[in-house]
């Protein structure tokens, strides 16, 4: 079933079932059994269960080092948590917690899955996707990857009427990428984006570095909010219309080396062997595999074999292949080595 944005905004407001809120003073969080427990927050008394994401947070507030505190017994770590809680503020920086003696307390159901600072600001999915919806009334666009889970929201639409050949039948079509978090996981975005139709890859290509519109989740002014993100949004069609150009151009580049260059981008993004092999599994289908334009698209196309987050990282690194207009010095090294010859690499 093809999904529409009103079917996105209907499964947002289904998510948003069970969520509630609690700001609340550090010292009346206490631990017990590995569930968490403050006054008034429960009618039964069984306390809050945290998630995997929300524990490293609550974690890194109080000092204690995430990876031993989940491999303590239950027994172990409502003590350890019980201590740090009940320690001055500055003592707990000292440790290397990150302050304050409140936190924000983000629950849906009987688990909790965000513990955040008390500047925190929600500007939530619904508040997103109500936004977007407005900002994208009266144009053609298609929702092509809709990811939503306890950490994170992803969405990516196209606009079929802006697309171009890079290849006979092969379609390059602009797209617009919008992500948020309701937990600290990252800010709000919106960044440009091309959708390659015969695979459903995508690159995503951001301007200096940055991202078209981040919004963090402070200091959120909703009357500013909505105009920065229509502003965005259009810069995002004019950017990815662009770097449609530099893919178009990439089909012409040629790489001595594929697999030295493979090798290259593996060393340089620290890529796990698993990623490494799927790249070289994507070139294996590609047409053009000695040009910067298929390993483009044997990166993109490993992408979406990982989890979003990761998947929107390599994605990103992906574009950088063949930005030309990335002045960076990590950029360039990378262009440079992938299409130096190995024998006059350093030369």
């Amino acid at each position: 079933m093809t999904l529409t944005l009103d079917g996105i905004c209907e499964r947002v407001s289904a998510d948003d079932a069970g969520k509630h809120d609690h700001l609340v003073p550090i010292h009346e969080v206490s631990m017990q059994h590995s569930r968490l427990y403050w006054p008034g927050a429960d009618d039964d008394g069984f306390g809050f269960a945290l998630t995997p994401w929300a524990m490293g947070q609550a974690c890194t507030r109080l000092g204690i080092p995430t990876g031993y505190f989940a491999k303590c017994p239950k027994e172990l770590q409502d003590s350890q948590w019980n201590h740090w809680r009940g320690l001055p503020e500055e003592l707990r920086k000292k440790a290397g917690g990150d302050g304050g003696d409140r936190w924000t307390i983000r629950a849906k159901g009987a688990k909790v899955r965000g513990v955040l600072s008390a500047r925190y600001e929600k500007l939530d999915n619904r508040q997103l996707v109500s936004a977007l919806l407005p900002a994208l009334a009266g144009t053609d666009y298609k929702v092509k990857l809709f990811d939503l889970c306890d950490e994170g929201f992803h969405l990516r639409i196209i606009d079929p009427r802006m697309s171009r050949l890079a290849l006979p039948g092969d379609p390059l079509i602009v797209a617009i990428h919008i992500a948020n978090s309701e937990v600290g996981l990252r800010a709000v975005t919106i960044d440009a984006c091309v959708f390659r139709q015969i695979c459903s890859n995508g690159a995503v290509r951001k301007v200096g570095g940055k991202s078209l519109l981040r919004q963090r989740h402070i200091h959120v002014a909703q009357a500013q909010f909505v105009p920065s993100l229509r502003e965005a949004i259009g810069q995002a069609t004019v950017v990815a219309a662009a770097f449609i150009e530099q893919m178009v151009l990439s089909t012409k580049t040629n790489i001595p080396d594929p697999a030295r260059a493979i090798q290259v981008i593996a060393d340089m993004w620290n890529l796990s062997k698993q990623t490494v092999e799927y790249i070289k599994f994507g070139l294996l289908g590609e047409t053009h595999q000695d040009t910067m334009y298929g390993l483009l698209n044997a990166v993109t196309n490993a992408a979406q074999k990982l989890p979003v987050e990761s998947r929107f990282e390599l994605e990103t690194m992906a574009s950088l292949l063949i930005d030309t207009a990335d002045t960076s010095r990590d950029g360039q090294a990378l262009r440079h080595r992938i299409l130096t010859p190995k024998a006059l690499v350093g030369v």
